[in-house]
């Protein structure tokens, strides 16, 4: 899956190509991908831009040797413009699909076959084994592509197929309900869309960021409680009744004191923020308080699905700024800073910078 550069404008694409751990995305110009039996080749109209990009490009997630120089972007919406021979019927010229983080799976493992995919030993993911969708065009499995509703915006879809996504698998995978108090650490995109949907289903949402903006985008999307970290966020949460649930969506361990004090007996306590350092768990305090803590990754094709069928119908109003496809380095950047206090989404309508 090497990329080979091409300059020749006919039949080629242009591509933002990261060439190895640590260096910055280029715009090259490669030849149109051809798809293989099983496969779709889509034109793309939008492709999110994820904090998991910056992981990437910076070499702290794990990409084989082989597989760069790799285009990043797991966000992607485009129409189908060629099927590969022997491709699955259900699909059709102009078709608009979704391209998320999930490229395949083994299909045959125990998380395979009990609907928990996302955890398949032999997954792999766009933008990691192989090439995303900051492209003009991407390659993707037929059996892993879904429909995008005509009805959905590309630019304001694009961020759901991980942001939103990666929120909704989170939390129902807890035991949320309506009245649960749900705690939300971070307020970037992914606690935008947790906010939203948990308060779509009656719970109350406290929410904790230390960006006193992203607080006031909390609180006029509903949060019931917006506070920055500190000794005293554990109290405050307690004072307004304790989270039964915590979603982390801040990608630091520092946050594991607020979590101990903020949390009701019998929480759930969902880590979603890809966080390298350890935390002090204390076993007794699990003992002793019944907690459950576990990880959540990405989303199942069917939590998609069902996803933009719950999107399609409570329109969730988190930012969307577009961009460029020649911006794609720069907004990685921006994005890493901090400065970002919406989501960041490729317009391929967009004229890139010269």
């Amino acid at each position: 899956m090497t990329a080979t550069t091409n300059t020749s404008a006919e039949n080629t694409m242009l591509a933002a190509l990261c060439d190895g751990p640590g260096q910055p995305l280029q715009m090259r110009r490669l030849p149109i991908p051809q798809p293989r039996p099983g496969q779709l080749l889509v034109k793309m109209e939008s492709c999110g831009i994820c904090h998991s990009d910056i992981h990437i490009r910076d070499g702290q997630e794990p990409v084989p040797e082989q597989c760069y120089p790799i285009i990043l972007g797991h966000e992607g919406i485009g129409r189908i413009t060629q099927t590969g021979p022997d491709t699955p019927t259900g699909f059709q010229i102009g078709d608009r699909v979704g391209l998320p983080w999930l490229y395949s799976t083994c299909g045959d493992c125990r998380p395979c076959l009990t609907g928990q995919e996302t955890f398949c030993p032999d997954q792999t993911a766009r933008g990691i084994h192989h090439h995303g969708a900051f492209a003009e065009y991407a390659l993707m499995q037929a059996e892993f592509a879904f429909k995008i509703p005509d009805s959905l915006d590309p630019i304001q879809a694009a961020p759901l197929l991980c942001a939103g996504v990666t929120a909704w698998s989170a939390l129902r995978k807890t035991r949320m309900s309506a009245g649960s108090r749900v705690l939300v650490i971070g307020a970037g995109g992914l606690g935008q869309y947790a906010l939203l949907i948990a308060k779509l289903h009656g719970a109350q949402v406290l929410v904790v960021d230390p960006d006193q903006r992203k607080r006031a985008i909390a609180k006029q999307a509903g949060a019931d409680l917006a506070i920055p970290p500190g000794p005293e966020a554990g109290p405050a949460i307690q004072a307004a009744g304790g989270a039964d649930i915590v979603v982390n969506f801040a990608p630091t361990a520092d946050i594991w004191r607020l979590v101990e004090t903020a949390v009701n007996p019998m929480s759930d306590i969902v880590v979603v923020a890809m966080v390298y350092d350890p935390v002090a768990l204390s076993m007794m305090w699990l003992i002793n308080n019944g907690h459950r803590v576990f990880g959540s990754s990405v989303a199942t094709r069917q939590e998609t699905r069902d996803f933009l069928h719950f999107a399609q119908r409570n329109p969730l109003p988190v930012d969307v700024e577009s961009v460029p496809l020649g911006a794609a380095e720069a907004s990685l950047n921006r994005l890493k800073s901090g400065a970002v206090r919406c989501r960041l989404c490729i317009d391929f309508s967009l004229e890139s910078p010269a």
